[in-house]
């Protein structure tokens, strides 16, 4: 008979660093379903895709693609992933190589290692994290066109505008 590890009875928050020693990382969350979580240990090797509606800790190895919908991935200090992710939020403390799009955050501590693009509303990357990639952050489209004062429609109607009177100018003062 599996018996449940007290470690994880008695928290309402998905930790990473309670789980590995680390510096504690949560993401709190609001519902019930969102207190299950999986862990997948260091000695375990995965290669293939995943799906799932529940949280998920890594300190072992997936070479595949990650699918939570709306719920957290963490990647612990000895754990190893790569291909694409898709999660609410992702924290990642071990070896990322691979495309990562998130809801809401993604949080980088120092022991990070990463190769790829990410694309998230938010990225923290703490001093000492290995980064390498790109970023797209995703930001409402009326917040955009309200901090320049102007709207979408007008910025690209400025954007189609050709410039031929610039360089015609350029070109009679040489």
């Amino acid at each position: 008979m599996l018996k449940k590890n007290k470690k994880f009875d008695n928290d309402n928050e998905f930790e990473a660093g309670k789980i590995t020693g680390q510096k504690r990382f949560s993401m709190a969350s609001s519902t019930e379903s969102r207190d299950q979580r999986t862990v997948i240990g260091e000695h375990i090797f995965i290669e293939g895709d995943i799906r799932g509606e529940e949280n998920l800790l890594l300190e072992g190895s997936i070479k595949g693609n990650i699918d939570l919908g709306a719920h957290n991935f963490i990647i612990g200090s000895k754990g190893r992933f790569e291909g694409e992710i898709s999660a609410q939020n992702l924290g990642v403390s071990g070896q990322l190589v691979g495309n990562v799009k998130i809801q809401e955050k993604v949080k980088f501590t120092k022991e990070a290692d990463f190769l790829g693009n990410i694309r998230a509303k938010s990225i923290s990357v703490e001093e000492g994290a290995f980064f390498k990639g790109f970023v797209e952050l995703d930001r409402e489209p009326h917040r955009k066109a309200a901090l320049t004062g102007k709207s979408l429609d007008s910025e690209v109607s400025e954007l189609d505008k050709p410039s031929v009177v610039s360089l015609d100018r350029a070109k009679s003062e040489n």
